[in-house]
This record gives C-alpha cells, structure tokens and sequence, in this order.
C-alpha cells in the first residue's frame, strides 16, 4: 500500500508541474519569443524528464492495481506512453528543415532548422509553381508545385494537403518568390517517431471506443444516474423553444454554408454559431435522461450566439488554402462538441454548488461524469486529428502552438476528473462540481485566451 501511495503522489505530482510548465510556456513564448519558450520548457532536460516520471509511475501503479482486468482503460494510458515515446523518438532521431528551387533548378541540398546543410539521397527539379484561386476572386485557393525525382525520373505534384513522399522523406508546400518561379518546400525526415506516434493514435481509438462497452466502466455507472424531471407543461414549452432554436440556427448556418461554399469550422462567427447549434442538438438527445440540460443548455446556446453577433469575422469568406482538408470539419467538430459538453458540465456544477443536499449534489455529479467521458474522449480525439492534419499540411504532428498547448492542458485537466479511484476528492461532490466551474477556465483559454491574447498558427479570430 506505501508504494502504490508514493506511485500515486508522484504520478499526480508531475502531472500537475507538466501542466504548470505548458502554461507558462505559452507566456513565455508570448513575451520573449518560441526561441525561448522551447529552449526553457519544452526541449528542455526537466520538462522532458517530468513526462517520463507521470508515464513511468503511471504505468507501475496501473500494473500493481492490476487495472489490466480493465483492458480498455489499461490500454488507452499505454497508448498516451506510446505517443509520448514516438515523439521523445522524433525529438532524438528526426530532421527537419526547408528547401529552395527555382523554376528548372536541379538540387538534393536542404537547410536543417538548426541551420546546417543537408543532402537528399536524390535530387529534384522544379519544373513548374502556379497558384489557383477562387472562381471571381483574387483569393488563392491552392499553391501547386510541379517537380521530377531524379532517382525515378517520376513528376510528382506538391500543393498544400498534398505532400510528397519520397525515399522516407515528406515534403510540403510552404512559400514561393513572388515572381512565381521559385518554390520553398519544408522538408521532414523522421523514420521512426511518427510510425510510433501514430500505433499510439490508432490504440488510443480504439481503447476510447472499447471503453464505452466495458463492464463496470465509470460511464456506466455514471449513466445509471436519474435526475427529477420537469411537468408536462414545462416540458412541452422547452422542447418547441428547442425545435424553433435549433431550426432557426440550422437554417442560419447552412446559408453561410451554401454562400461560402465551406462549413462553419473556421472564424469565430462561425464556429460560435456551430457550438449553439450542438448544444440545442444536446438538448434534444439528452432532454430525458437528464431534464436539466434543456434550460441549463438554452444559457450556454444564448452565450455562443451573442459571442458570436459580436464577432467581426466573415463567416462567407474564402478559406486560406491550408485549411481545405477534409481534416478541418472532423477536427473543428469534435473540439466544439468538446467544449459544449463541458460548457454543460460547468453549469451542472454551479447548480450542485447552488443546491444544498448531498444526495441532490451526488446525483449531479453522476449526471456531469456521463457527460464527462464523451467530452472529454471527443476533444482527445479531436486534438489527435488535428495532429494528423498538421502533419499531414506541414510535416509536423505536433508543433507546441499555444492553441496545441492549451489543448492538451485541457484534456489533462478534465481527465483528472475521471481519476476518482486514484484523486479521492474527485468522489466528494462538492469539490468536484466547484473543480468543473474552474476547469472550464482553460476552455476559455484555448479558445478566447489563444486567438486573442496568445496567438499562434491557430488563432483564427
């Protein structure tokens, strides 16, 4: 019992000086540059060796509570080692850097980001760059270089979200010379980290996806939860206030659609509305099981809305050409179902601060906790997509953007919630309802703090 105490303590202990460090990484980025954000926090020895202690005493705790009974929940933790190890693997063994060709040009020398030169086991020649806009526009939809392998002699095509692989290297559209002859390629070389990294994503899927079906699992038991349901009368009224509500924002959305020719993923205006209309679509699925969520979920739906009116963002302008990947609604979907969810949960928890019997608060809790899960397996699963798509865009799945950061400090701040066997106060309702209003802080942050205060390659305001 002493050890898997010390286990315990210490796996939560370097969790939370992780998380501390993440937060003031981002500050520090913001005030004194990446530069300096990266050589202090995130490459360097302490950092590092703070995940390896949570993963490590992690894992030794797991295997001495022989949570391998639970295979679901054993492996979802042994996938997030698996990701943590890929990309140790990538910080070790991977390259990365940029290559410039004018039109014609034949070369294998590349630039490393550290500034030395590098050579490609073959060449390449740039044959032709071009850029395609949108029919009417001025507005460049796809920036298109053509180029010819020399050890093949094979064309091939790079444009944005369509790289080139080659001889295990990836290369990616990056910029060009204004007079249209020239391309710049960014160019990755990292033969094990992402093979690593990406068995680490495909366990996870799936361990998240077994989860729900395991015997005795805390959503289960949290589903088991009933709350007091309202009168006929009051019930009928929420439920036309529902349908007006969420046909009234169906039509809004899918007219910014029709006219822009993308879907609401992009722009605060956009995203705002497409967060209203989930939580009215929450409200309709779950209106029985848990009653509370319908007025609770016309506060957070109002909210989004009236952010979104004071937003100046154009939710009918042309997307940038990176963000045309089929990525971008899977991504920007399962984030903002998240982020609904948790809106939810956090005003669930003011209600059982509100309330005064425990048995009222206890059942409130069980009501979040079924809710918790899917969110917080949703914006787990949206910021994994988000890493393949950057990869897939600019050859690196994680990059620490702020908006990355805050991210993953998020996901690691609910998660804690779910640690009740191991966190004992999370089981005390009390606490737990008060730890979901301040949670629901670093939301604000990923959202609001990073496109607005932050910025970063995500800060789409």
């Amino acid at each position: 019992m002493k050890t898997n105490k010390i286990l315990k303590y210490t796996t939560i202990g370097s969790a939370a000086a992780v998380i501390l460090m993440m937060a003031a990484a981002t500050i520090v980025e913001k005030l004194y540059g990446t530069e300096n954000a990266f050589r202090h926090f995130y490459h360097s020895p302490v950092f590092i060796a703070l995940w390896a202690v949570t993963s490590i005493s992690g894992v030794l705790l797991m295997i001495r509570r022989k949570t391998i009974k639970k295979p679901a929940t054993f492996f979802l933790h042994i996938a997030f080692v698996l990701i943590l190890a890929g990309a140790f693997l990538t910080l070790l063994t991977g390259k990365s850097g940029s290559m410039y060709l004018r039109r014609g040009e034949t070369s294998a020398n590349w630039s490393s980001d550290q500034g030395f030169r590098q050579k490609l086991p073959f060449k390449l020649t740039l044959k032709d760059f071009s850029i395609e806009y949108y029919p009417g526009t001025k507005d460049p939809s796809d920036y298109i270089s053509k180029v010819v392998v020399s050890d093949t002699n094979t064309e091939y095509t790079i444009s944005m979200n369509n790289i080139l692989k080659h001889g295990g290297y990836r290369f990616y559209q990056t910029s060009y010379d204004s007079d249209l002859n020239g391309s710049v390629f960014s160019v990755s070389h990292d033969p094990w980290g992402v093979s690593v990294t990406y068995t680490g994503y495909i366990m996870l899927l799936l361990s998240m996806i077994g989860f729900f079906f395991q015997k005795n699992s805390g959503f289960r038991t949290a589903l088991k939860a009933r709350s007091e349901g309202f009168s006929k009368p009051v019930r009928t009224v929420l439920l036309v206030l529902n349908i007006l509500l969420f046909g009234y924002l169906t039509f809004v959305i899918g007219r910014n659609w029709y006219r822009s020719g993308h879907g609401p993923f992009v722009g605060t205006y956009s995203v705002m509305m497409l967060m209203a209309w989930l939580v009215t679509v929450a409200m309709a699925l779950l209106r029985k099981r848990l009653p509370i969520i319908q007025p609770l979920g016309f506060v957070l739906a109002g909210f989004s809305i009236l952010v979104a009116s004071l937003s100046f963002s154009d939710p009918e302008a042309n997307l940038m050409p990176v963000l045309r990947s089929p990525f971008l609604s899977v991504h920007v979907l399962c984030m903002m179902v998240s982020y609904t969810l948790f809106g939810l949960v956090a005003l669930i928890g003011v209600v059982g601060l509100i309330k005064r019997d425990n048995e009222t608060r206890s059942m409130l809790r069980d009501m979040s906790l079924s809710i918790l899960y899917p969110a917080v397996f949703m914006l787990t699963t949206g910021t994994f997509i988000g890493a393949v798509w950057a990869n897939i865009s600019w050859g690196n799945y994680w990059g620490w953007d702020p908006k990355e950061t805050w991210a993953l400090i998020t996901m690691l701040v609910y998660a804690a919630m779910l640690h009740s066997s191991t966190v004992s106060r999370f089981a005390k309702p009390r606490f737990f309802h008060a730890y979901a209003i301040i949670a629901f802080l670093t939301v604000l942050i990923t959202y609001f703090g990073v496109n607005f205060l932050l910025g970063g390659m995500h800060s789409y305001a």
